[in-house]
């Protein structure tokens, strides 16, 4: 696999798990804070269908601010309950091109399930 341009290695290095996990064609939802003026995004669904073309792809925003966490983080509570179970959210909030940073896996439980 050719990795797509410098500025989305990192984030590679969280999608693919991700992929990984979405197993059986599953659903990835996409949020991250890249914009939509470059390839990255594409670079990222080209990368992910690559990998597994069964899987459905939908996008939650592209355009968190720079570190956003908390915007982030309120856009992820605003939209799980509304997909089924199985979906995998991918998010990538940078926290700046270059710097080490791990990716942190979590599964969410409804608790009224």
């Amino acid at each position: 696999m050719t990795r797509p341009n410098p500025s989305c290695v990192a984030f590679l290095d969280l999608l693919l798990p991700a992929v990984a996990f979405a197993v059986d064609g599953a659903t990835l939802v996409f949020q991250e804070d890249f914009g939509l003026k470059d390839r990255a995004v594409s670079a990222m669904k080209g990368v992910a269908r690559g990998e597994d073309p069964r899987l459905s792809w939908f996008d939650l925003t592209h355009e968190i601010p720079a570190y956003g966490i908390r915007e982030a983080s309120f856009r992820l509570k605003q939209t799980t309950s509304y997909r089924p179970a199985g979906t995998v959210f991918v998010n990538g909030v940078d926290p700046g091109v270059g710097t080490e940073w791990r990716a942190v896996p979590l599964e969410y439980r409804d608790p009224a399930a």
